[in-house]
This record gives structure tokens, sequence and C-alpha cells, in this order.
């Protein structure tokens, strides 16, 4: 009877120990190993931009990476040239070689967070300047023979909506409740053979 209560309490210590061996790395590294999101737009996304616009402002969570771009394209998934995209910090900046015509527009990102792992994502905006007979056809475009771009729905402007695609962010939560459930399991095991 004094094994029984012997192993039963050592079947319960290695439990504890194991929920703290998985827990406490976890609730550390969160920051550590967190995407960098997208955080804000100038233009916002869905928005009805009625000001000349010279340049558009991507800001995310995190640090940028170098690899770090967008492109914009318009409503015939023509893309339109960007003078020069900047980086600083967490901030991406493309400058615009002339002002956009009135339409509507789409901005896909990809950027490299601190952690390395790719993000991509888009939105879109509009142009309506009062007075501005131009186009965007009359605007110089650059088609990309080798790019595909897959139409989508326009959001609702009431719902502005920003996609954005990345590995699971979770992938650390799943890989400890793995490797809890699995200790779990052979410490049942061990404890069933013993009696």
């Amino acid at each position: 009877m004094f094994t029984l209560q012997r192993s039963s309490l050592l079947a319960k210590l290695v439990m504890v120990l194991s929920i703290l061996f998985v827990s406490l790395p976890l609730s550390f590294s969160n920051p550590v190993w967190a995407h960098t999101g997208f955080d804000k737009s100038n233009p916002p996304a869905n928005a009805v931009v009625t000001d000349e616009l010279k340049e558009l402002t991507l800001t995310f969570e995190g640090k940028l990476e170098s690899l770090s771009t967008f492109k914009l394209f318009d409503s015939n998934k023509q893309e339109i040239k960007l003078d020069k995209v900047l980086l600083k910090e967490k901030v991406m900046t493309g400058i615009l070689s002339q002002p956009l015509a009135n339409g509507t527009y789409e901005v896909q990102w990809t950027i490299v967070g601190e952690d390395g792992h790719p993000i991509q994502g888009k939105y879109s905006f509009s142009v309506k300047r009062e007075g501005d007979k131009q186009t965007q056809t009359e605007l110089k475009t650059t088609p990309l023979p080798s790019a595909t771009v897959m139409p989508t729905s326009t959001p609702s402007p009431s719902a502005p909506v920003v996609e954005e695609q990345s590995t699971s962010r979770n992938f650390l939560i799943y890989v400890g409740i793995g490797a809890f459930v699995l200790i779990a399991l052979v410490i049942l095991l061990i404890a069933r053979r013993k009696k």
C-alpha cells in the first residue's frame, strides 16, 4: 500500500512539473515569437481620398526587415509604379511618382518582421478628387506578366477589413499542449503498469 501511495504521489509530482515545464517558457516567449502585425495605413482601408495623394504609409506593430515592400494596383490590376519605398523601424512609406487619378486602388504588402517570418496582406482605398478629369487608364502603368492578382470582392465601407496571412501565431501553444498531452499519457501508462 505504501508503494501505491508513493507512485501516485510521484505521478502527481511529475504532472505538476510537466505543466510548469510547458507553461513557463510559453508565457515568457510570447513577445519574442509574436509576428509583426499590420497596425494602420494612410490612406486607411476603404477610405475615399479627396486630396492629392503624394505618398502611402503603412505602419506595423513591430520593426520591419529590409525585405519588406508593397505594391500599388489600380482597378484593372495594373501595377502603379512607386518612385521609391522607404523603411524606417515600423513604418513603410511609398512615394508616388505622380498623383493618383480617380478610381479604386489596392495595396498589396509583404513584410518580414524581426522574427523572420514573411507576412502578406492587402487593402483597398479609392481616390475621388473634384475637378479631376484624369482616369486611371491615363496614368503610367506597368503590366506585370509574372504577377498573378486574384480579383477580390470589395469589402463594405462600414467594416474596414485588412487581410493578413501568416503562419500560425499559436505554433508554440500547440506544441506545448501536444507535449503536455504526451507527458500525461506516459504518466498514466506508467501508473497503470505499476498497479
